[in-house]
């Protein structure tokens, strides 16, 4: 009879990985399952830039630039993060001076931007793959069926799951989360272009390391037009002028996005239960034992060790996860459209 695992995580990116990795942290029993291999969509082609947000001081702003404070020191410890700095350059008719008031993290004013210096990027592959070598890791396309005490997802059994599948939704039983993708592509050059740090205007561009130079990424959504790859070419040769490379790789990806732009976090409601409660606004709503980290949109590597953390300590030490961030609100805002149904 196969051992039963505390947790079993699904999804081999950067919140499964990082999540797998706080849970076994903290002392729990964990597996994780990818249907390819580690890195292998979204978080495999993300440029992994490693940056704090602009913005005027609402929520994503704060909780995007919490996040960042808290992995540049998860960071510091792994051999594949690159301190590079970054220049945040504004777009054509962008005006930068009314974000300074609300900068929140270490900076420089430079070549009409903001310099950050603490910013930098992630080898994201080789990074997620030495923090999976901390627990078991299995390689098939999940299911997950109920049992009356645990759940089996392939061979293997648990006593709850947590589904850190991106853009790939199937997993997700709950009408209220909607997951948008976004489809990006990135370019590995080898070039002797001297960039000493990293910049981001329309695009980003990472500083040279070993010889290589990555430029990123394409936004692409479903029913508009998308972005050609060339564009990324183009747009380089705006910020950094003409410069001789040779195409090392190129990367596609899918990465998740939600309407708020914030992760996702926490216990899954259970809707049949929840249909119960009046004041569902105020009453503790009633939670499956399938949990959910997703959400991450570009910013998979930022938010990913900060959002993990969280999660881990709610589901293991009950540690309140904070409201803008509990999968709880896209049910609130269900009952809200849909009255009491």
């Amino acid at each position: 009879m196969c051992d039963v695992y505390d947790f079993i995580v699904i999804g081999g990116g950067s919140a499964g990985v990082h999540a797998a990795y706080f849970l076994h942290k903290y002392g729990a029993k964990v597996a994780l399952v990818e249907r390819a291999e580690i890195a292998a969509g979204g978080s495999g082609a993300a440029g992994a830039f490693v940056t704090p947000r602009l913005g005027k001081g609402g929520p994503i702003q704060r909780y995007t630039n919490e996040a960042f404070r808290f992995c540049l020191d998860f960071y510091k410890r792994s051999n594949y993060f690159y301190q590079t700095g970054l220049l945040r350059l504004p777009k054509e008719g962008e005006d930068f001076s009314i974000y300074e008031p609300f900068l929140d993290v270490s900076y420089e004013r430079r070549d009409g931007g903001f310099f950050f210096p603490e910013a930098g990027l992630v080898k994201a592959k080789e990074h997620l793959l030495t923090l999976a070598q901390n627990f078991n890791c299995y390689y098939f396309d999940a299911t997950i069926e109920k049992r009356e005490d645990y759940f089996e997802v392939g061979n293997l059994k648990a006593k709850k799951i947590v589904l850190a599948t991106g853009a790939d939704d199937r997993l997700i039983d709950d009408v209220s989360i909607s997951i948008g993708k976004l489809a990006g592509v990135r370019f590995d050059l080898q070039t002797s272009l001297k960039l000493p740090y990293s910049m981001h205007k329309k695009i980003s561009i990472s500083a040279n390391i070993d010889g290589i130079v990555a430029i990123g990424a394409t936004h692409n959504r479903a029913n508009r037009p998308a972005q050609p790859p060339s564009m990324l070419f183009e747009e380089a040769k705006k910020m950094v002028g003409e410069y001789e490379y040779r195409l090392h790789q190129m990367y596609c990806g899918v990465r998740s996005s939600v309407n708020d732009h914030l992760p996702i976090l926490g216990f899954l409601v259970d809707f049949v239960k929840a249909k119960e409660i009046k004041n569902y606004k105020k009453e503790p709503l009633p939670r499956r034992d399938i949990a959910i980290i997703n959400g991450f949109g570009g910013r998979g590597f930022v938010f990913g060790p900060y959002a993990a953390n969280l999660l881990a300590r709610h589901l293991l030490f009950n540690e309140a996860l904070p409201k803008d961030l509990d999968v709880a609100r896209y049910y609130i805002r269900y009952r809200r459209r849909n009255g009491n149904a």
